[in-house]
């Protein structure tokens, strides 16, 4: 579902933008409002709209200087003007200039303006599904999959335990799992089992670990019902600073900015 922002210095064409079509129906489900351009860029910062339907003449700030001040700072943004006969120049060089998707013709004709927005969405919806495919992509470059790589080389029985490790890691993922525990549980002694990770993998048991920890997180991320700090603990961290720390260190972002990308 998608996020909309109406920028309108008049209340009641505002109003009656978010009555006029069947919004849900066109897969968006949040509608924020913004009266001249400057509080639309401050509120687009902070809402991250997927589309942004704006006037162009406003106090403070007008429609085409807002837009020019959020295309590069949320390049994932499409924009639709409204504009009357005498500003349709405008809204054509606009178009021109990039960022501005379409334009509605004041007074709107339902069927057109449908049209447009209809359009308009799923011209959004395929540049999420390419952004979240590609993003995927560069993850499958991190984590669990360097371990894949790592374990190619090594021999039938190594790759058996290893796999084996891996499999109970992620049985109990949100619990405490040390290197005893785990040596305990396959009857192995902890200092041999250490020294396996170092020469058969060049990774400490940790390190194996936490690859696989936030590999786990970066798929329970992708489900927006989980916050942040809730995968944190699902994946076996008390401490969110700590979670935070290595996410990073395994994906290169943050989860807060593995999650824009994704625009969840």
């Amino acid at each position: 579902m998608y996020k909309l922002m109406i920028v309108e210095d008049e209340p009641i064409i505002r109003s009656g933008l978010k009555h006029y079509f069947d919004w849900k129906e066109l897969g968006i489900q949040t509608i924020v409002e913004a009266e001249n351009g400057k509080d639309g860029v401050d509120i687009a910062l902070v809402e991250l709209p997927h589309l942004v339907i704006t006037d162009i003449r406003m106090p403070v700030m007008d429609g085409l200087e807002m837009i020019g001040s959020l295309r590069t700072k949320l390049p994932e943004t499409l924009f639709i003007i409204l504009t009357g006969h005498s500003e349709f120049e405008y809204a054509q060089r606009a178009i021109q200039y990039g960022g501005v998707h379409d334009y509605l013709l004041k007074p709107l004709q339902y069927e057109n303006s449908f049209s447009v927005i209809k359009e308009c969405i799923e011209k959004i919806r395929v540049k999420q599904l390419e952004s979240k495919v590609n993003t995927e992509k560069n993850i499958d470059l991190l984590g669990t999959s360097q371990l894949l790589k790592k374990m190619e080389f090594l021999t039938q029985e190594d790759l058996q335990l290893f796999k084996k490790i891996e499999s109970y890691i992620k049985k109990h993922i949100n619990q405490e799992l040390t290197l005893n525990m785990v040596a305990e549980h396959f009857f192995y002694n902890p200092s041999y089992l250490s020294r396996l990770f170092k020469t058969k993998l060049n990774m400490n048991y940790m390190t194996f670990v936490s690859e696989i920890r936030i590999g786990y997180a970066l798929e329970c991320l992708k489900e927006s019902k989980y916050s942040i700090t809730e995968v944190s603990l699902m994946c076996g961290y008390k401490s969110y600073k700590h979670f935070v720390k290595l996410f990073k260190s395994v994906s290169q972002m943050t989860p807060t900015e593995y999650r824009k990308q994704l625009r969840i």
